[in-house]
């Protein structure tokens, strides 16, 4: 599966607690999504996106995933986000479909522009205990939900 991702998972700290593993680079490369903005989620110090016409934000977009993986990003995401099919373009200006994770109706946004550099500066040290300790757990939820 190929998935473009546009928040904390740009961080390859965070995809090495949420994946289990490092990812080859060749695996790995920015994209850009288009008519979209990327604000925070309110309250939180994590994104969602925004429709916006004239928008455009910048990712990665990462090939190849197999299912154990979709599987951990699917527990990291939570019940906030889904994955929808949308397209992104690579860094050639090639358009490619890719998984989404877009924030579901109920997840109310703040407006505020999200920026990865200040949520690295701010937030990602408690960030990544926190999700270390979800992924920890990954096994027993998965059990649960069977």
């Amino acid at each position: 599966m190929r998935v473009f991702v546009f928040g904390t998972l740009m961080d390859a700290d965070v995809r090495r607690v949420v994946l289990g593993r490092d990812l080859p680079s060749a695996q790995i490369e920015e994209a850009v999504i288009d008519d979209f903005r990327r604000v925070h989620v309110a309250g939180r110090s994590y994104p969602l996106l925004l429709p916006h016409a004239s928008g455009w934000v910048d990712g990665l977009l990462i090939h190849n995933l197999d299912a154990e993986a979709v599987r951990r990003l699917l527990v990291y995401e939570g019940d906030e986000y889904h994955l929808v099919p949308l397209v992104v373009s690579d860094l050639r200006g090639h358009l490619v479909r890719a998984a989404v994770f877009m924030g579901r109706r109920e997840v109310a946004a703040d407006r505020r522009i999200w920026s990865l550099d200040l949520w690295r500066r701010r937030h990602k040290r408690s960030f990544l205990r926190r999700a270390g300790d979800l992924m920890e757990h990954y096994g027993t939820q998965a059990l649960l939900r069977q």
